[in-house]
């Protein structure tokens, strides 16, 4: 029987870990254990995939929990508006999971609110599932948690509004933000390239210096002149800054 060669044994590597690959963001690599020409067999690693399809309630539920660890820590203490987390991850569930997705939230509020009752959760889910099958607007999201523009910046939150700041006005913002983003890129370009800033500028322009007025004359006819330069005192005793040879 013919000893498969290296290019096959690669080609088999890469299918079986194509294969490997999982729905929930998880993968593993595949590779041959080799002695000289021997193939011993495959060790399979398991990794992170990369380039996986975006997933909306994935992102958002991310993005609840940064918020949490920014507001609480590491759970929410138990207060009269703590079940509005539970609310708003029933509410994402529902439309990503539908009928099943009641262990989902079940198992995510034993995580952060594991002081709640389960009747209490379950009485959440069972309102939930009264109201139709609609995903929730950004800004329906933002005025729900109560999120402020301030820790949307501070948080670099993407997928939920502002409850004080219009989607409209967001955009504004943003693209401001950007523009100012982009000149101080220019200016540090500028000054990479020996540009002078206009300060810098001003301060060496024939304009501040006026030196055709130490010979008593006028601009246009000390530029005919060739533009003769008067002595440093001169330049200082009318006032005038000095000029870089």
């Amino acid at each position: 029987m013919d000893r498969p060669t290296a290019a096959d044994e690669a080609t088999q590597s890469k299918k079986r870990a194509a294969k490997a690959d999982r729905p929930d963001g998880l993968a593993r690599d595949v590779s041959a254990i080799k002695v000289g020409d021997c193939l011993l067999g495959y060790k399979a690693v398991q990794r992170r995939a990369r380039g996986g399809r975006w997933n909306h309630f994935r992102g958002r539920m991310r993005e609840i929990e940064k918020l949490i660890r920014y507001r609480h820590g590491d759970i929410v203490p138990e207060a009269d508006d703590a079940l509005i987390y539970v609310e708003v991850i029933a509410s994402l569930a529902l439309v990503e999971f539908k009928d099943a997705f009641v262990d989902v939230v079940l198992g995510w509020a034993a995580r952060w609110l594991p002081w709640a009752g389960k009747a209490d959760i379950e009485e959440v889910i069972y309102e939930r599932t009264k109201v139709r099958y609609s995903s929730l607007s950004a800004d329906a999201l933002g005025h729900a948690l109560h999120l402020s523009y301030s820790e949307r910046c501070a948080l670099d939150t993407r997928t939920i509004g502002a409850f004080d700041v219009a989607k409209g006005k967001r955009a504004r913002l943003q693209k401001q933000k950007r523009r100012q983003r982009d000149r101080s890129r220019k200016e540090q370009q500028r000054r990479a390239a020996g540009a002078l800033t206009r300060s810098d500028y001003l301060a060496n322009s024939l304009s501040q210096a006026r030196p055709w007025e130490a010979f008593g004359i006028s601009r246009r006819t000390w530029e005919r002149r060739g533009k003769p330069m008067p002595e440093a005192e001169t330049l200082s005793d009318c006032g005038s800054m000095s000029l870089a040879a």
